[in-house]
C-alpha cells in the first residue's frame, strides 16, 4: 500500500514538472527528408511519439497470442476434457457402489480417457460382471491389457478374483498360474491360488502355498490354523474314501501320514481324522502300523474316542502296548473308558485275571454294555457260565 502511494507521487510529481516545461515553451520540432518535412511542437511531437510506441507495442502482443492461441486452445480443450473424464468416472463408480450396473459401466466407459483409463476398465469388468455379462466381462479385461502397459498384474489378480467368483475355477487356476510364473512371490497371487486350489479340492496344493502365506502374514494365525487342519482333514478323507488303489496300500498312506505336522495331530479338531485313519489301516489288517501311529499320538491327545480304538488294535510289541495302556490310565484314574482299553490289552497279552479285574473296575466307574459284554465272554473263557448269564442278566435288567 506504501509503495503504491510512492508511485503515485512520484507520478504526480513528474507530471508537475512536465506542466512547468510546457507552459515555460512549446518548443519546436523540425524533420526533413528529400522534398518532404514535417514541424511541430515538442510538445505535440512527444505525445504522438508516444501513441505510436504504445500502438506498436499492442500490435506485437496481439500477434504473438494470436500465434499462441491453437495451442491455447488445445490446451483448454484437453483439461476440459480430462475434467469432463474424471466426473464420469466419478459418477460411474458411485453408481457402480449403488448397483446400477448398466449405468455405471455406461459412464465409466465414457469416462475412460487419459492416462487413468485402466481403472475405468476395471471397474466396467465388475460392472458387467455383477449384470452377469461375462462375455462382455472378458471383453473389458482384454481391453485394459492393451490401455496400459506394465498393468499385467494389476489386471491379471482383477481378473482371476472375477473368474473366482463366478465359479469358473479352471479358468482361474490357469490365470494364477500364469501370474505366479511372472510373479512367484506376490502374496495376493498366492492368496488367490490358495482359494482356488481349495474351490478344485486339491488339498496338497493349498498346503504348498499356505507357507508364503504365512511368510507375508496375509492370514490371521487362527485362520491360518483352520485352513490347514482343514486342508490336512480333506487330503486324508479323500486318500481313505478314493477308489484307487493307493488307498488300500498302508505304505503309501503312511507316506502321506507322516508328513501331518504335530501340531496339527494336537489340535481338537484332528481328532476325527485320527480315528478314521487308523481305522482305514485296521481295515486293511495294517495293525502294527496302526498302533504304531496312535501310540505315538496317545502321549499328547487322550480322547475318549481314541483310547477306545487303542483297545482294538493288537500292535507287534503287546507288551509295550500294555506299558502304553497302563500310562493312560494313571492320567485318567477314574475314567471308565481308560480302564477298558487297559483291559482288552491285558486280553491281547493273555493277563486274563488282571483282565477281570480291570473289567470290574470299569464297570464300577460306568455301567456299559461293552464292559459287561467283555466279562461275559471273559467268564465264559473261565468256564464260570453262570457269572456269565448274571453279567447278561444285569445289562438286560
Amino acid at each position: 500500500m506504501k509503495f503504491r502511494l510512492l508511485i503515485l507521487l512520484v507520478f504526480l510529481l513528474l507530471g508537475a514538472l512536465l506542466g512547468h516545461y510546457m507552459m515555460q515553451g512549446s518548443g519546436y520540432v523540425l524533420i526533413s527528408f528529400g522534398h518532404w518535412s514535417f514541424e511541430s511542437s515538442l510538445w505535440v511531437f512527444a505525445l504522438m511519439l508516444f501513441a505510436t510506441m504504445a500502438t506498436l507495442y499492442g500490435a506485437v502482443n496481439l500477434s504473438i497470442t494470436l500465434i499462441k492461441s491453437p495451442n491455447a486452445f488445445k490446451g483448454w480443450s484437453q483439461q476440459r476434457n480430462i475434467n469432463s473424464a474424471i466426473g464420469k468416472t466419478v459418477q460411474g463408480l458411485i453408481a457402480l457402489a449403488e448397483g446400477n450396473w448398466k449405468q455405471s459401466e455406461k459412464l465409466l466407459m465414457a469416462g475412460a480417457h487419459g492416462k487413468g483409463k485402466l481403472i475405468n476398465y476395471l471397474a466396467a469388468a465388475r460392472a458387467a460382471q455383477y449384470e452377469g455379462n461375462y462375455e462382455h466381462c472378458d471383453q473389458l479385461i482384454a481391453q485394459a491389457v492393451k490401455s496400459t502397459k506394465g498393468a499385467e498384474l494389476a489386471i491379471g489378480l482383477q481378473h482371476a478374483q472375477l473368474l473366482l467368483e463366478r465359479e469358473q475355477f479352471e479358468q482361474c487356476l490357469a490365470t494364477c498360474l500364469r501370474l505366479k510364473k511372472q510373479f512367484p512371490k506376490h502374496p495376493f497371487v498366492n492368496k488367490i491360488l490358495l482359494k482356488t486350489h481349495a474351490a478344485l479340492n486339491d488339498w496338497q496344493a493349498v498346503l504348498d502355498v499356505l507357507p508364503q502365506l504365512n511368510k507375508h502374514k496375509l492370514l490371521p494365525t487362527k485362520k491360518s490354523t483352520e485352513v490347514e487342519i482343514n486342508a490336512y482333514k480333506k487330503l486324508i478323507n479323500s486318500m481313505i474314501t478314493s477308489r484307487s488303489s493307493n488307498s488300500k496300500d498302508p505304505e503309501l498312506l503312511l507316506d502321506v501320514w507322516i508328513k501331518v505336522p504335530n501340531r496339527v495331530l494336537k489340535h481338537e479338531d484332528a481328532t476325527q481324522m485320527i480315528h478314521d485313519f487308523i481305522s482305514h489301516l485296521m481295515s486293511l489288517n495294517a495293525h502294527h502300523e496302526a498302533e504304531s501311529q496312535l501310540r505315538k499320538i496317545l502321549q499328547h491327545t487322550l480322547d475318549k474316542t481314541l483310547i477306545d480304538l487303542y483297545g482294538w488294535i493288537k500292535g507287534q510289541d503287546v507288551r509295550r502296548q500294555l506299558i502304553i495302556a497302563k500310562d493312560v490310565v494313571k492320567q485318567l484314574p477314574n475314567d471308565a473308558d481308560a480302564s477298558l482299553m487297559l483291559g482288552r490289552v491285558h486280553l491281547m497279552n493273555e493277563e486274563f485275571e488282571e483282565a477281570q479285574h480291570v473289567f470290574e473296575i470299569s464297570l464300577s466307574q460306568q455301567n456299559k454294555s461293552e464292559t459287561r459284554s467283555e466279562l461275559s465272554r471273559l467268564y465264559l473263557a473261565k468256564h464260570e457260565p453262570e457269572k456269565a448269564l448274571e453279567m447278561l442278566r444285569q445289562g438286560l435288567g
